[in-house]
Order: structure tokens, then C-alpha cells, then sequence
């Protein structure tokens, strides 16, 4: 019965069968006809084979069979066997490979999950950090400006995602396979990379920050992962945390940094040592640019206030 609850009928088998066999009169060899039959090529007709000149006329003139889909056509009596054209295989195969890859993404995730530790320690991690570099934790809120910028360079859809970006992942799993680093990584996927795994990033790992940020997600508030990305993630220059970054390279709090500072603050996370402001402010700013085109972006700032900032003075100590 097929799925449509009604039992296959002899007509299904009927239209089968005559398909089979009209593919298999195209396919076959031309071979010598026994008396009585028509001549190979010719449509009709039956008894004795006709002789004579308008006879010999005739068979010479055979009737052209149209070749099948995917069948080289028979031009003539004699000609090799019909051979068929090669069909492209490599969709099926590259439909069963990126399924196959699903499957074992599935499983690998399912297992990780499992694996990793409940969640609802997440704050006292992200203390303990803090107190080994000597300093403390802080709130979104208490640096709004920071807080704004780095959802906008680093994760736009912090706000409406489940912790985890698909696409991102997809690009980072096939940058793991090709040694080529895509990146992809949400804020919560961040926060889980420091206080799960380490900060590594092998495949392994990268799944257990995938398990570990979708609990995350599930078990708190998207203030509450903010500020621990906030109060746990590095600025380079031994600076863990915004609060001790916003001190140390403006002596200021974060709440009273001006946008042309959070801006720049922001940016570092990407690649501390690359970006330090204070070794290579060029590449810093530059980064702060990028930063401030993602906040006219998503609405945050104006083109004009980007513009102001970028001109304003960073006061760096």
C-alpha cells in the first residue's frame, strides 16, 4: 500500500511494464528479421518480406527512431550498440555527504550536551576569573555604550537568537575541515569558549560550546549573559573584564566612556595582541571603524555621530 492508503493497482504495473519495454526496444542491437516480421526501423506491416525495385526502395529509406533521455540515437542499420550517457552523480553525493555530516553534528551535539556541566555555576566561573586578575564583575547596564557595541560588532542577533548562530557554526565545522578559520562564534558562544573549554577551539571543544551556550541561553537572561561576557571576556594587555580594560586604558569607568572609546574598546576582543591600541593603534582604529559602521548599521548611531567619533580624541593613557 502506498502513502496514500490505496494498494498500488494493475494499472501502476501496466505503465511500468510498457515503459520497460519501449526503453528496451530502444536500447536493443538491430538484428536480422525472421520472415514474416517487418523490416528492422519499420513501423507496420506484416507477411513475407516485399521484393522487388520499390521493395529495395523502401528499405533503404528507414523510419528514424528519436533517441530516449540520456540515449545516443541508432543513425542506421549496422551501428554499434546505443550506449548511454553517463548521468552526473555528483549531486546524490554531495547531498549524502552534507547529511552524513548532519547526522554526526547531531550525534556529536546530543553527546556534548550531555556532557557538559549544568550551567547554574556560569557566575561563580566568570567571579572566579575576575578575582584571579583582580578585579570584579560589572552589569550591562552599567556600560550601555560597550554593551551596545559589541552586540553590534560581534553578535547583531544577540537579542533574537538562542545562543547559537547556524550559519556561523556551519561556516567554523567546514573551516575546521578545510584549516581555514571562519569564525562564526555568538556572544554566548564566547562566553562559554572562556568558561568551559579554555578558550580552545578544536572541534571537540567547539561542540561543547555549542551544548554549553544553548543552556546558557535556556537558563538565563540576555542581560545576565551580557554582563558575564562583559566581566569575563579578555581586552589584551592582562585586562580580563570591562571594567579592568575601561580603567586601564582610559582610567575611567566604563559608564563614562564616550563612544569613540567604547568603540574602541569593543574591537579588541577579535584579537587582543593584534588590535592593542597601545603597540598598534593604526590596526586598533581601524577596528574601531568597522565597529562604528556596524552601529549606524543597526540603528544605534547616526552617520554623522559615527563620524564624530572616529574624529574625537581617545585620551588613552
Amino acid at each position: 500500500m502506498d502513502g496514500s492508503g490505496r494498494e498500488p493497482g494493475r494499472s501502476d504495473r501496466s505503465r511500468a511494464s510498457t515503459a520497460s519495454v519501449l526503453m528496451g526496444r530502444v536500447l536493443q542491437t538491430p538484428t536480422a528479421e525472421p520472415p514474416g516480421n517487418p523490416e528492422p526501423g519499420r513501423v507496420g506491416g506484416t507477411g513475407a518480406r516485399a521484393t522487388g525495385p520499390d521493395a529495395s526502395a523502401r528499405r533503404d529509406a528507414q523510419t528514424e527512431i528519436p533517441a530516449s533521455p540520456g540515449v545516443e540515437s541508432v543513425e542506421s542499420e549496422g551501428t554499434a550498440p546505443a550506449v548511454r550517457t553517463p548521468r552526473r552523480r555528483w549531486p546524490r553525493r554531495t547531498l549524502r555527504t552534507g547529511l552524513t555530516i548532519l547526522l554526526i553534528a547531531a550525534a556529536a551535539l546530543a553527546a556534548a550536551e550531555v556532557a557538559t556541566p549544568p550551567v547554574e555555576g556560569a557566575p561563580a566561573l566568570v567571579a572566579a576569573i575576575d578575582r584571579a586578575h583582580g578585579t570584579v564583575p560589572v552589569q550591562a547596564e552599567s556600560s550601555w555604550r560597550v554593551s551596545q557595541a559589541i552586540v553590534a560588532a560581534e553578535d547583531s542577533g544577540f537579542y533574537t537568537n538562542d545562543g547559537v548562530d547556524e550559519v556561523g557554526l556551519a561556516r567554523a565545522f567546514w573551516g575546521w575541515m578545510t584549516g581555514v578559520d571562519e569564525g562564526g562564534s555568538t556572544i554566548t558562544e564566547q562566553l562559554a569558549k572562556v568558561i568551559y573549554t579554555g578558550g580552545r577551539t578544536g572541534i571537540t571543544d567547539r561542540v561543547a560550546q555549542v551544548a554549553a551556550a544553548l543552556k546558557l541561553d535556556g537558563h538565563y537572561t540576555k542581560a545576565a549573559v551580557l554582563s558575564m561576557y562583559l566581566s569575563a571576556i579578555y581586552f589584551g594587555n592582562g585586562y580580563y573584564g570591562v571594567l579592568a580594560a575601561s580603567e586601564g586604558y582610559f582610567g575611567r569607568r566604563p559608564d563614562q566612556l564616550s563612544w569613540a572609546q567604547a568603540s574602541l574598546l569593543a574591537g579588541l576582543p577579535q584579537a587582543p595582541s593584534l588590535l592593542d591600541p597601545l603597540q598598534h593603534l593604526a590596526a586598533a582604529r581601524s577596528r574601531q571603524g568597522y565597529v562604528l559602521d556596524r552601529l549606524v548599521a543597526t540603528g544605534v548611531l547616526t552617520r554623522v555621530e559615527a563620524d564624530a567619533a572616529v574624529a574625537a580624541p581617545l585620551d588613552l593613557r
